[in-house]
């Protein structure tokens, strides 16, 4: 509410009443004396006196008005998408659009759809049509958005062996290192006969199935994926190994979950070379020591060994002294509160594996480590993008499902890598960077309308060197203020 004018701006009323205007009235808001025009107008309909009121400006000191500022015009906007995020991801989905295209040509416009919707939270099929029709269509794909259609297809996905097997041979990557492995998905997904009875580790009876994955050691991008019954061991993946069409001599780097003398025969017998670890209680323990040298392996010391164990086999054995001595401290811990654990001293901290190829110990020792991006796939699955929330009819729509999950992953590892080369990877996860370029909007309506980029968008862009919202300039003026601040400062003096 306005306060009582100061006596000069009261003079000024009187003076303009004195000079016959009327309905003026001067309300004083802080230091600003607001001067205001209202009066009364009969309305014909209602039948009663109806108060119009205006604003004619702010009244100075020496008796003149600042006229008010021009009142915007309204624009009619009839749609808001967002433009940001979805151009984000249409960059990172135009490597893969090709071999998406050529595998699945009536049906890749939804795929699509559900692998961004996947991506932004909105798996489900009553949800992803609506999480679309929010994004700008930057491939001009046009898919249909009803759940009823996207059931359909996600059914015939799934049916579609073939096309999928076309698909993961035009991924296009030149990996001779791949890692294979396979996890367990839960389900609910009623009337699938895939499933079978399992126990979680809570030790909880549930329906579950296997994903068998194969991702490049090189790339980290995951090639190839095929679903599995529930219950099925490792060495069972022997027969998934002829529809994968990996190339010749490529090195298969598995968990010592594969160390099967049928799986490792049926790679021999396809030309492939294999390196997988053994279980502790395998006899090549005893052929082999870690007394042949040591290395660094980022902070911890490692012993590392290896011997022919047989015509067409070499087993290394390698001693992490770091994790020797915590697996020694947390035996002595069990024993001292009761529990049966076994001192195991010549086998704490080691690891033996065994492969069909002669390799230097350093490089087996750094691609058992690398394979560690297959279970961040399964990680990125599971938590991110709802794999194992599978609540469908039959096998054919959880087939469909998990070919999804495995579009958005890919799209995903892209995403991934350029966060990782950025050097970003401390403070933003993929999820962080569409969310922040979710705030570029594009609105329709009578009239133009244009969005100033914020700074965080910008600095974002040019960084991880997208270039849609920002120049090279951009970049050039990040890089020169971190190397301003990387600068050490001058001593001016003993430290204390």
């Amino acid at each position: 509410m306005g306060c009582e004018p100061d006596q000069w701006a009261k003079d000024w009323l009187a003076e303009q009443r004195a000079q016959g205007k009327t309905g003026l009235t001067v309300e004083k808001r802080g230091d600003m004396h607001i001067v205001k025009w209202a009066t009364t107008k009969w309305d014909p309909e209602t039948k009663k006196r109806r108060k119009i009121s205006e604003y004619r400006g702010v009244l100075r000191p020496d008796g003149t008005l600042a006229p008010p500022r021009p009142q915007r015009s309204r624009a009619e906007v009839t749609q808001i998408v967002d433009s940001g995020s979805a151009r984000v991801m249409a960059r990172l989905t135009e490597p893969i659009l090709p071999a998406l295209r050529f595998a699945f040509p009536n049906d890749y416009p939804e795929i699509v759809e559900l692998a961004f919707a996947r991506l932004l939270g909105r798996g489900e099929l009553c949800k992803a049509g609506r999480c679309w029709n929010r994004l700008e269509d930057v491939l001009g794909l046009r898919p249909n958005t009803s759940p009823k259609s996207l059931s359909e297809t996600l059914e015939r996905v799934g049916l579609a062996r073939g096309s999928q097997d076309m698909f993961f041979a035009r991924l296009g990557t030149e990996d001779d290192l791949m890692a294979v492995d396979m996890s367990v998905i839960f389900s609910k997904a009623r009337g699938a006969t895939m499933l079978r009875t399992g126990y979680n580790r809570f030790r909880l009876s549930c329906p579950q199935f296997n994903l068998l994955m194969a991702c490049g050691l090189a790339s980290g991008r995951p090639r190839y994926m095929r679903i599995m019954p529930g219950n099925l061991k490792e060495g069972c993946a022997v027969t998934m190994l002829d529809e994968f069409g990996i190339g010749e001599g490529t090195l298969l780097v598995m968990d010592r979950g594969y160390h099967d003398r049928k799986l490792l025969a049926a790679i021999r017998d396809q030309d492939l070379d294999y390196l997988v670890a053994v279980k502790r209680n395998a006899k090549v323990y005893d052929m082999t020591d870690a007394e042949e040298g040591i290395f660094r392996w980022r902070d911890s010391a490692v012993r590392f060994g290896h011997a022919k164990v047989s015509d067409a086999e070499w087993a290394y054995r390698f001693e992490n002294l770091d994790h020797r001595n915590d697996e020694l401290v947390d035996a002595l811990k069990a024993q001292e509160l009761g529990r049966q654990r076994e001192l195991k001293l010549d086998k704490a901290g080691n690891f033996v594996m065994v492969s069909s190829r002669e390799m230097d110990p350093r490089d087996v020792y750094r691609m058992y480590k690398t394979r560690c991006e297959i279970e961040n796939f399964f990680d990125t699955a599971k938590n991110v993008l709802s794999a194992d929330r599978t609540f469908m009819r039959d096998d054919a729509h959880v087939m469909g499902h998990m070919f999804v999950t495995f579009v958005a992953s890919v799209i995903r590892h892209e995403l991934v890598r350029l966060i990782d080369e950025a050097d970003l990877a401390s403070s933003y996860s993929p999820e962080d960077v569409l969310d922040v370029y979710a705030t570029m909007k594009v609105l329709t309506g009578d009239m133009e309308i244009r969005q100033v980029v914020p700074k965080d968008v910008r600095d974002l862009d040019a960084r991880l060197g997208l270039f849609m919202y920002s120049t090279q300039d951009d970049r050039d003026r990040l890089l020169g203020i971190k190397k301003k601040r990387g600068r050490k400062p001058k001593a001016s003096g003993p430290s204390s």
